[in-house]
């Protein structure tokens, strides 16, 4: 199977720090394309980048791998676009 080229645009944006969260990735590469990658229907893979903690380490795994990255790269990203996240159930300036 011959790899998307797209992978390595996002690729070199992730290591330039042009790609700082998951979602951010989807802007170069389809999600349709990286779903199929890691064999998950759409919807689930759509709630996945919406919570991105809620990934199988071997989905990121295998992202990572497609891309040319480090797994730990997809990894902290997640825990860096979970803090970002507001928690819910609590307001602000609290």
């Amino acid at each position: 199977m011959i790899k998307d080229t797209r992978y390595n645009i996002a690729r070199m944006f992730i290591e330039n720090g042009e790609i700082k969260t998951i979602a951010q990735i989807f802007d170069y590469i389809p999600k349709s394309v990286v779903s199929h990658e890691i064999r998950t229907n759409n919807n689930r893979f759509t709630r996945l980048i919406n919570e991105p903690l809620e990934f199988k380490l071997i989905e990121l795994s295998k992202i990572a791998k497609a891309i040319g990255i480090e797994t730990k790269v997809l990894v902290n990203m997640a825990l860096q676009d979970e803090n970002r996240r507001p928690r819910a159930g609590k307001r602000a300036g609290k």
